[in-house]
């Protein structure tokens, strides 16, 4: 398995589980840290109209999470397409052919900082005309942060993807169980039946949780201290 550069992939079991939620605090507990952080997320769809262009809600989110200025946006999200479609087909539908390559590519950041990538949907969603999320974590070797929705059936989707992680030689960083229902059954506990499975830390986020709060949490997550990583961490699952 190649060395893992400083930073984090964030993956997550499906579309709208709170990906961009997570990396944006992320990213301020990297600045709390001192550290100058690039976020990426090289393709976004569904994207608004304003003032004449595609406007990246979530891209927009990263960079001001890390305290870019507006200008530096166009690095964050390059592509921006207008239906809320997978990627792959957005761009097919505006006449666009994206790559893994070029996503790889436009993640390439300056400095020094740990880079952020946000993926587009769940790990296996496609992601261009010749990939996948998982395609383009394996060629950023990037360590997987995973965010998954914390409610019944995330045990199966969660696993799923370990095992995918393991199969490309990917090192799980974390999961983040993001909790979106108040009405979940109070005897649910993915934490603990996801422990049986890997040894990754996990955090579990209470329903309605804050931006200032998820901070904190992930300023002082057990996990914090490998992210960014340290060279020679284990991979996923082990």
């Amino acid at each position: 398995m190649n060395t893992p550069r400083a930073g984090l992939f964030v993956t997550g079991t499906d579309t709208g589980v709170g990906k961009t939620f997570v990396g944006c605090a992320m990213l301020a507990a990297w600045r709390r840290q001192g550290l100058a952080p690039q976020p990426r997320k090289p393709v976004e769809s569904g994207c608004p109209e304003r003032d004449g262009a595609w406007f990246p809600e979530d891209g927009a989110a990263l960079a001001l999470a890390a305290g870019l200025p507006g200008s530096e946006l166009a690095r964050v999200t390059p592509w921006r397409f207008p239906d809320a479609l997978a990627p792959d087909l957005a761009a097919a539908r505006q006449g666009v052919h994206l790559s893994i390559t070029q996503l790889a590519d436009a993640c390439a950041v300056p400095g020094t900082g740990p880079v952020l990538v946000e993926g587009a949907g769940g790990f296996y969603s496609p992601l261009c005309t010749n990939g996948l999320n998982a395609d383009l974590a394996a060629a950023l070797t990037l360590p997987v942060l995973l965010v998954a929705e914390d409610r019944l059936g995330t045990l199966n989707t969660c696993l799923l993807t370990l095992e995918a992680l393991e199969r490309r030689g990917l090192m799980l960083a974390g999961i983040v169980l993001n909790r979106r229902r108040a009405d979940a059954h109070p005897a649910l506990d993915n934490a603990t039946a996801l422990t049986g499975h890997t040894t990754a830390p996990i955090l579990s986020l209470a329903e309605g949780i804050t931006h200032e709060d998820l901070v904190q949490k992930v300023s002082t997550w057990k996990s914090s201290e490998r992210i960014p990583p340290a060279p020679g961490a284990a991979p996923a699952g082990s």
